[in-house]
């Protein structure tokens, strides 16, 4: 149903999208020099002269991302020069980027486009922070892009940003280990993918030894952003899908929580006191973790492990036997304040297109391509080392990923949960027990969107 529900919102836009097309091709007295036709700049006078166009884009990134980013945006430059994009990179993290964007709007200068963090986009977008794409992106053709990276910034008719790229969950493992303790490596389809049952009995095998050399078979992350495809897969869930209930005291929510309190107090994962000595991708860099749920962003670092072989698999399932993965979709925004909406939505039209898509594949960066033909095109240049079997693995992962359902004050929902989730996991805490005290407080929460 909820597949369905999509693409009838995409059908919507799509019908929405190409009446604006219309609109803005159609000659009634107003100016006809579109962004198609002369780099997104407006007619300024009868000898047909324009006035060069410059707009601010801010962005969160590492420094080893940042030549893909100005790669990008030295080609927009090159091929449209009556616009000049001037690339600012915010150092931090994402709070600290969001708060400096928040700040920035409050006094009135805000940059004309700007990186955004799915999680973040229901803040800006409810208090109308952020423009409305759809009347600029006729032109596009949405059946070329990924339904599930498109219909998130797709709200009421509005597209209120383009995504960058999709970014999924699944299992890195030593296949060292595995080979080790005499078990056969994992599936690479998503249906055939492992039971919570299978996943205990590896884990179990997997775990070796006692103190500082300690090899654990996994780890289990008890944050709701890296824990919900196992709520999901046995039928549970956080919040409800409309955002107005919370369900993680559903009896399929609290099994999955105290599958995974049991993969801790049986010793099989390291408590989160013991990751703050060594975080759990260190403790997989050094072959001391048998397996570990992650996204994408890892593969970068991953791909330079030299001493051990590893490999990726589909995330074990539950009693619904369905699989599932987030995805995590960053998408580029016009910021509310603009001068130059039309112009910098010709910036991110082209940041979606494939000369832009390819240079960051290029670069190992931003997930899958959010463009089919250019993910399907650059199949062998990504994701290396895998074998071609393990990179089917994130292929096929974007059609059984699912966005979380965030919220206004998702934050606030992240910072009462681990209150409760960490005692869970230091084993202080009953899973079940945890997940009912904690509900009244998110609905509470809910109700403050």
């Amino acid at each position: 149903m909820k597949k369905i529900t999509v693409s009838l919102l995409l059908i919507s836009l799509l019908i929405a999208l190409t009446a604006c097309a219309s609109n803005n091709s159609s000659n009634g007295g107003g100016n006809t020099n579109t962004a198609e036709t002369n780099g997104g700049s407006s007619n300024t006078g009868s000898d047909n002269t324009e006035e060069k166009v410059s707009l601010r884009m801010s962005i969160v990134a590492g420094t080893d991302e940042m030549p893909a980013w100005q790669g990008i945006v030295d080609s927009f430059n090159k091929s449209h020069p009556n616009i000049e994009v001037k690339l600012e990179r915010l150092p931090g993290s994402w709070n600290e980027y969001i708060q400096k964007m928040t700040a920035q709007i409050a006094a009135g200068n805000p940059p004309d486009i700007g990186r955004m963090g799915v999680a973040y986009m229901p803040m800006f977008t409810s208090k109308g922070q952020v423009e409305d794409l759809a009347p600029y992106i006729g032109d596009l053709d949405m059946n070329e892009y990924y339904e599930p990276a498109m219909s998130q910034y797709l709200q009421d008719g509005k597209m209120y940003g383009m995504p960058i790229g999709v970014y999924t969950m699944a299992m890195y493992y030593n296949k060292d280990l595995f080979k080790k303790a005499g078990i056969e490596l994992p599936p690479t389809d998503w249906n055939d993918a492992w039971t919570f049952e299978d996943l205990k009995n590896a884990a179990e095998k997997l775990t070796n030894g006692k103190g500082a050399g300690k090899e654990y078979g996994i780890y289990a992350n008890l944050y709701p952003e890296r824990s919900i495809q196992y709520l999901w897969s046995n039928g549970g869930d956080l919040i409800s899908e409309d955002k107005t209930k919370a369900t993680i005291n559903s009896p399929e929510s609290k099994q999955a929580l105290s599958f995974l309190q049991d993969l801790i107090k049986q010793g099989y994962s390291p408590t989160p006191a013991e990751t703050q000595t060594t975080p759990p991708d260190q403790l997989f860099l050094s072959g001391k973790l048998g397996m570990l749920v992650e996204g994408q962003w890892m593969m970068p670092t991953f791909s330079k492990i030299d001493n051990f072989e590893w490999g990726v698999a589909p995330i074990a399932v539950g009693v619904a036997g369905q699989p599932a993965t987030p995805n995590f979709v960053d998408a580029y925004v016009v910021y509310k304040g603009s001068k130059h909406v039309e112009e910098a939505a010709e910036v991110l039209k082209f940041f979606v297109s494939e000369e832009a898509e390819n240079i960051m594949v290029d670069h190992n960066i931003g997930g899958i391509p959010v463009l089919k033909s250019v993910a399907e095109a650059r199949k062998p240049d990504m994701f290396n080392p895998l074998t071609p079997e393990e990179k089917e693995v994130w292929y096929q992962s974007v059609n059984v990923s699912r966005a979380l359902s965030f919220t206004s004050n998702w934050q606030e929902l992240m910072d009462a949960a681990m209150k409760k989730l960490d005692l869970v996991g230091l084993k202080e805490l009953d899973a079940e027990q945890a997940a009912d005290e904690l509900a009244p407080e998110l609905d509470k929460l809910l109700k403050q969107q």
